[in-house]
């Protein structure tokens, strides 16, 4: 009894986190473009500092950044061409970084980037998910299984971020043990619940809350709320999508399946007829 309601469970709920996570990931697009348009004056004129440029051209770029991710925003929950809209939002990024990026820690932008990246594959391979798959052509299958992949190894740049951090001895193990799995695709689920308990303990309750709570901007502080959201929510969509075909999950998924078939024509075969 109470093995079917865990598992009526997990069918109402698995639907739910792949419609709600998006919205997720994409708060903290959001966030990026209310703090800009509310920040305007100060933004656009930083921008202009550190590109060394009159202000006039800080204010346009501001502008054009702000209309690029709403624009991106819109297209990913509004409509089905989410691909388009992540697209805009990577050209938006690679920009930003072009013109404000600090080189000497170009390494610790890139694996930051490769989880935001990470999080937007996540969510393209969602929404794939959620249409019927009588529908899905051959191309959108590899799509998918490539979406599957190329999220997993980008999402585990966070661990790779945190073994950086010189956090604790425990938490280092852990981060590279959620790593060496995320990455192989063995036990991804788990792995990836495991990690959103990881998560929350190095940004929530550990030295790290500072990030989070420790501005005078309340505004900030609501901005790197949506980047932990936008976290977890790629997280958890790679524990209901899985590894994929291409993963040790799904390599033991095929041969368990090949091992029924044969079990099956054996069954069969060894009937005697009527």
């Amino acid at each position: 009894m109470v093995t079917k309601v865990i598992k009526g469970f997990k069918r109402e709920i698995r639907p739910c986190i792949l419609k709600v996570m998006p919205y997720c990931v994409m708060s903290y697009y959001f966030m990026e473009v209310l703090y800009s348009l509310v920040n305007g004056h100060l933004v656009g004129r930083e921008r202009a500092i550190v590109m060394d440029v009159t202000d006039v051209f800080g204010y346009i770029y501001t502008c054009f950044d702000v209309l690029l991710t709403i624009v991106a925003i819109f297209l990913i929950l509004a409509t089905r061409k989410e691909a388009s809209g992540v697209t805009l939002l990577l050209i938006g990024r690679v920009i930003h970084r072009l013109f404000f990026s600090i080189w000497t820690v170009f390494f610790y932008f890139l694996f930051n980037d490769s989880l935001d990246v990470g999080s937007l594959l996540m969510l393209m391979a969602a929404k794939i998910k959620l249409r019927d798959e009588k529908e899905w052509s051959h191309t959108e299958r590899s799509k998918y299984q490539l979406l599957l992949l190329g999220g997993r190894l980008c999402l585990c740049s966070l661990f790779i971020m945190w073994m950086d951090e010189n956090v604790e001895t425990m938490f280092s193990i852990v981060s590279m043990v959620l790593l060496l799995f995320i990455s192989v695709g063995f036990h991804c689920k788990l792995s990836a619940y495991l990690t959103v308990v990881a998560l929350l303990y190095h940004d929530v309750f550990s030295n790290h809350w500072s990030m989070l709570w420790g501005w005078n901007d309340r505004l900030l502080s609501m901005q790197y709320f949506s980047l932990l959201f936008c976290k977890i929510g790629g997280v958890l969509m790679l524990s209901e999508l899985g590894g994929g075909k291409w993963s040790i999950d799904g390599f033991r998924n095929r041969n368990g399946e090949k091992w029924d078939k044969k079990g099956n024509y054996r069954i069969v075969k060894g009937q005697a007829p009527a």
